[in-house]
């Protein structure tokens, strides 16, 4: 008779246990996801040339990373804050629609590092790095430290995590074409000594 008394709370036990281990995920702050990835440009430019080009306000050259508006915000060292539309690629989103962004600069020491605080469906830091190349280029350096704010797609995160890193290379890859094309558009880049 105990061992029927057992059976019958099993499964509303376990149940129970697998919704309070989801609900930590889903929740958010308990188990949130992290990333923290690295993306490096090789630009064949000078480096007040690229620093200016990636200064504007304008990323035309960047489709992915499509400016939604920009606001002014006195918490910025720059007096603004930039709202993105990020488009993902095409192996994520034909499961999730393009998030949003917004970027603030909170540190700037020209011609050599940005620190920006994003909020939005990330939340975390971006630190952009500018080095002069000994060929007259420059080497630009992206370290995100960043979570998904969304808990659906923290949890996901656990178990999809390549696809969301294809996604990022790909916009990424997509800036770093993008920016090579307009500079040599704009100005006439010679090719850099080997």
């Amino acid at each position: 008779m105990a061992s029927d008394g057992w059976r019958r709370w099993w499964a509303p036990l376990a149940c129970v246990a697998a919704g309070a281990g989801v609900g930590v995920v889903i929740g958010g702050g308990l188990a949130p996801r992290v990333y923290d990835w690295t993306t490096e440009w090789n630009i064949d430019a000078p480096l007040d040339v690229v620093y200016e080009a990636l200064s504007r306000s304008e990323n035309a050259f960047w489709p992915s990373m499509q400016i939604a508006r920009i606001v002014p915000d006195r918490r910025a060292v720059d007096g603004q804050a930039t709202h993105y539309r990020v488009k993902q690629a095409a192996s994520v989103a034909r499961f999730a629609p393009p998030f949003h962004i917004v970027s603030r600069m909170t540190e700037i020491e020209e011609l050599r590092r940005w620190r920006q605080v994003v909020t939005g469906d990330l939340a975390g830091a971006l630190e952009t790095h500018f080095y002069a190349r000994p060929d007259g280029g420059t080497r630009i350096v992206y370290n995100w430290y960043v979570r998904v704010t969304n808990p659906l797609f923290n949890l996901a995160g656990y178990f999809v995590e390549p696809v969301f890193r294809a996604s990022h290379d790909h916009v990424m890859r997509e800036g770093e074409a993008g920016l090579r094309a307009q500079l040599h558009a704009a100005v006439a880049v010679t090719p850099l000594a080997n």
